[in-house]
């Protein structure tokens, strides 16, 4: 699965409950066209609301509505400045077309006429235009980034909510057991709809800013969470709500919203890519300001729709603004979005943020209960161009949690929090704990962690992950395995963990054990962050060689479904010893010492040539390793589950250096030799272009091993697509003692296919991919140039099948369509480079998860 799949917190939460909503409450969908009784012309954002509820939309710059809901009035009203305000009558519960005729009112702006125009829009002599490009060009001297230096408090909060249900649904049988949770309902103030908090986060801290060089530390001194408390990795959450919604600066170019990059209002590309009208002139909060509506010129491009007002003076600057996205958008399982931005003058000038509110309303279909994210932040206590320490800006980290931050107690809130909690709000954790008690509600959360984290938990032991309990390869048969581990329920600090698996076609026995201890108490996981712990493994199993994978482990049922012949493995019997420590400053370090034996498995012999003219077998080989690994990720983000990490990427990169030493003659070790590598991933945003993943690696052997000690190079012969792997290079095909790879993909999210007819219809988006490998193996590691080394594998006919990719790189790429059903990835792959190998495809279809919005 991808980066951001797991990790969107609403489609967790969204399984809660049983999600088909009944037909009891019928939609209403009112659709026309609204025109201008005198000329015929089209009227763009003209607003269409149901009396007496906040549900509402406004037509396009063709004239056109559309608006579907459950929860509609009998009237609608339609209201457009320079015009009489329209009442209707409608039907609700059923589809129906109204166009209107709007009569202008004999109401004169001094500022600004109001004109529908039918002619081509342009840029050329287009006042609205005029206006955002002076916006544009004052924006360094108006943003509060041109400040040497500001500090403030900021309180935030982010609320989870169930939506769109309905009476009928609220008396399903299944819910009897939870009725007393409707009490806690309350009605959106943005679209009307019943509300039913399950999460709420709160963050209280003080940010401090200095310009020259830039630098933004954020220091957190109270962190609170309330819902689902033992079944979410909190900190996890922490990051996906960061990556979903992101502090936005509407001065920047680009907006980073809900894990995607929107082209700003106010981007120096934005009259190219946004289509601007003058509304009016109005007066926000008693200063005059030119309200400006604006859309994306392609509705499925990531952009906004929305009204920025903008003061009517030389300073050009944004006083408030409202950011939504049309009907048309290209976001998934997301209905609507109301993003609210106000801002004040400080005495130097520049303009601050005095308020920020983001709601986003999910949808993952009409008919189904839905999810309500509702995001607040306020600013209080603002110093200005107030030099701190330099111990204040220091570091890497842009957020630093205090000391006790996660403890604090509800009296601390009570004095800290700067909004106060709704009635609502206030009753999620005593709602929480309530749900949490009803057997129900425990036995469909072990369901869906069964079903999401692949474990079932039996009070201290989590049994699992189910999708290794069978699988299938050319050397073990079938393999049938049971495992579980700990939890902290057993102990805060000690953590075990085992398998035991068995082959039906190599009639072998397999287990591993393993002994956690963590030098700090745990709260949920054994891997929460940051990690000091020691590690303790045995494991006797089997390994396909070179074959690296990231979040699964190898004996996946999924990836049992393999092309071509994978009849070379080895059975390894591993002890290991780990010490991990993670530092809060985005580094980490893992000491480790590997005793490893291994035998060749399958249709494999490690046979060899010395100066003895007999070819002689080797059985088994033996190392005795130290190593250590250091990583460097400042402002790493990621989501914790059962036993591994996934990672939530963001603009800073990733360092990591593995250096690796074995000796001989300790505990058995036969080969004295030294392993570095050193491995860069680095993302890049490119606003339209969508963004980048670039990740370089390098190695080098120091030694002279036989050929299972070398690099064997990542390959894939599974259907499924694989980042880090080469997806059409055979397992053992390339071996290596020195390389270098790169491997690229490029996400355009849209660019293309959002110009495309059908495509833009179903929000395809494209994916392109280049992956690179050139290495050596010097004289000392080449069975054919120095005696006592393994001879590479062949054919039966005689014909080698491991190679070094030193005549020329080895070469694949792909081009693929993303967001199919809005979870999958297909790519195409071609091999470029040695196509003259045997067994190997030219071309494949290969697929994988990628949820994402």
């Amino acid at each position: 699965m991808c980066k951001r799949i797991l990790y969107i917190l609403p489609l967790v939460l969204l399984l809660i409950f049983t999600t088909n909503v009944s037909k009891g409450q019928q939609m209403t969908t009112i659709k026309g066209l609204i025109t201008d009784s005198l000329s015929g012309e089209p009227l763009p954002f003209v607003n269409i609301i149901f009396v007496g509820k906040h549900i509402g939309t406004t037509t396009d710059f063709d004239g056109k509505y559309n608006l579907s809901t459950q929860w509609a009035s009998q009237q609608i009203q339609v209201s457009f400045l320079g015009y009489k305000t329209y009442t209707k009558v409608i039907k609700t519960g059923q589809s129906q077309t109204i166009n209107i005729k709007l009569v202008p009112s004999n109401i004169q702006l001094n500022a600004v006429t109001i004109k529908g125009e039918k002619k081509r829009y342009r840029n050329k002599n287009n006042p609205a235009v005029d206006l955002i490009k002076n916006v544009v060009d004052k924006k360094d001297f108006n943003r509060q980034k041109s400040l040497k230096y500001y500090q403030y408090d900021k309180y935030e909060k982010v609320e989870m909510s169930l939506n769109n249900f309905t009476e009928r649904f609220q008396n399903k049988k299944s819910l009897r057991k939870f009725q007393f949770i409707f009490n806690y309902v309350d009605t959106s103030k943005v679209n009307g709809k019943p509300y039913l908090p399950v999460y709420l986060k709160e963050t209280s801290s003080r940010v401090y800013y200095r310009n020259s060089p830039e630098t933004m530390r954020e220091y957190i001194d109270g962190d609170r969470t309330v819902g689902l408390e033992g079944y979410l990795d909190q900190d996890g959450i922490t990051s996906i709500n960061k990556s979903l919604y992101t502090d936005i600066d509407i001065y920047n170019n680009d907006i980073f919203f809900m894990t995607n990059q929107f082209v700003s209002p106010v981007s120096v590309i934005a009259p190219t890519f946004y289509k601007f009208f003058i509304v009016d002139t109005s007066f926000v909060d008693g200063i005059k300001c030119y309200n400006l509506a604006f859309l994306t010129r392609n509705p499925q491009d990531f952009g906004f729709t929305g009204n920025i007002w903008i003061t009517a003076d030389t300073n050009y600057a944004v006083k408030k603004v409202e950011l939504g996205v049309g009907k048309d958008h290209s976001l998934n399982f997301v209905s609507d979005v109301k993003i609210v931005l106000d801002y004040e003058q400080t005495t130097s000038g520049a303009w601050v943020k005095s308020n920020d509110e983001t709601t986003v309303d999910y949808s993952f279909s009409e008919k189904r209960v839905g999810m309500f994210a509702h995001r607040t932040v306020a600013y209080r206590n603002r110093i200005f161009n107030q030099q701190m320490p330099d111990s204040t800006y220091g570091g890497v980290q842009t957020s630093i949690y205090m000391e006790g931050s996660r403890k604090r107690g509800k009296s601390w809130w009570n004095e800290n929090r700067l909004i106060p909690l709704s009635r609502s709000e206030a009753g999620v954790e005593e709602m929480m704990t309530k749900v949490q008690n009803v057997p129900a509600f425990k036995r469909f959360m072990d369901i869906l962690m069964l079903l999401f984290a692949g474990y079932k938990d039996f009070g201290p032991i989590d049994v699992g992950p189910i999708n290794t309990f069978y699988s299938f390869n050319s050397v073990e048969g079938f393999r049938l395995r049971v495992g579980g581990k700990t939890n902290v329920r057993f102990s805060d600090r000690l953590m075990l963990e085992g398998f035991y698996a068995y082959g039906t076609k190599d009639e072998r026995h397999k287990y591993l054990g393993a002994v956690t201890y963590s030098l700090r108490k745990i709260d949920n996981q054994f891997l929460e962050f940051p990690v000091q712990a020691l590690k303790v493994t045995y494991q006797h199993d089997t390994k396909i060689p070179g074959q690296d994978l990231k979040f699964f482990a190898e004996d996946n049922f999924l990836l049992s479904f393999k092309r071509g012949v994978s009849d070379k493995m080895t059975y390894n019997d591993l002890f290991k010893f780990e010490f991990i420590r993670e530092l809060n400053k985005g580094f980490s370090y893992t000491l480790t010492y590997k005793y490893l034996e291994q035998s060749a498995a399958g249709n494999w012999r490690w046979d060899y040539s010395d100066k003895d003219p007999v070819q002689k077998t080797v059985d088994e080989i033996k190392t005795s390793e130290f190593g250590i690994n250091f990583r460097y990720a400042p402002n790493e983000q990621f989501y914790q589950g059962k036993t591994y990490r996934i990672p939530i990427f963001n603009k800073y990169p990733v360092f990591q250096l593995k250096v690796n030493a074995g000796v001989k003659d300790l505990l058995n070790g036969q080969y004295d030799y030294q392993t570095v590598t050193t491995n860069f991933f680095k993302r890049f945003y490119m606003s339209v272009a969508g963004y980048g993943d670039m990740e370089f690696e390098a190695g080098k052997i120091f030694g002279k091993v036989p050929l299972p000690l070398l690099f064997i190079h990542n390959a894939n012969q599974t259907y499924a697509y694989q980042l880090q792997a080469y997806n059409m290079m055979n397992f053992l095909e390339f071996a290596t003692d020195q390389y270098i790879s790169l491997n690229y993909t490029h996400y355009f999210n849209g660019l293309i296919f959002n110009r495309i007819p059908l495509f833009k219809k179903l929000k395809f988006r494209e994916v392109m991919s280049f992956k690179g490998l050139y290495g050596t193996i010097s004289d000392r590691n080449m069975p054919t140039k120095n005696g006592g080394l393994f001879l590479f594998p062949t054919a039966s006919d005689g014909t080698p099948l491991t190679y070094t990719p030193d005549k020329e790189p080895y070469i694949e790429a792909s081009v693929g369509i993303a967001n199919i059903l809005k979870f999958l990835r297909v790519d195409l792959v071609k091999r470029i480079t040695y196509l003259d190998h045997p067994n190997v495809p030219e071309y494949g279809i290969r697929a994988r998860f990628k949820f994402d919005f």
